[in-house]
């Protein structure tokens, strides 16, 4: 588990694509590909599907804490 990696890190960067619509895998990897790797291997572990709202991303994370 990455314990260092927060919802409200991952909220700041996929926030702004749920803005849009529906959000896929790809496209959230995409939308991190520039930060902590950490991050990215967090969301790597998705289930690859469409998301309309980070709700339906915490309900597989729900390990990862809102902050430290």
């Amino acid at each position: 588990m990455t314990t260092d990696v927060t919802r409200v890190e991952i909220a700041e960067h996929l926030g702004p694509l749920f803005e849009h619509g529906v959000v896929d895998r790809p496209a959230m990897l995409a939308a991190v590909a520039g930060t902590r790797p950490e991050v990215g291997e967090l969301l790597g572990r998705l289930p690859d599907r469409s998301y309309t709202s980070l709700r339906q991303v915490w309900e597989h994370l729900p390990e990862v804490p809102v902050g430290l």
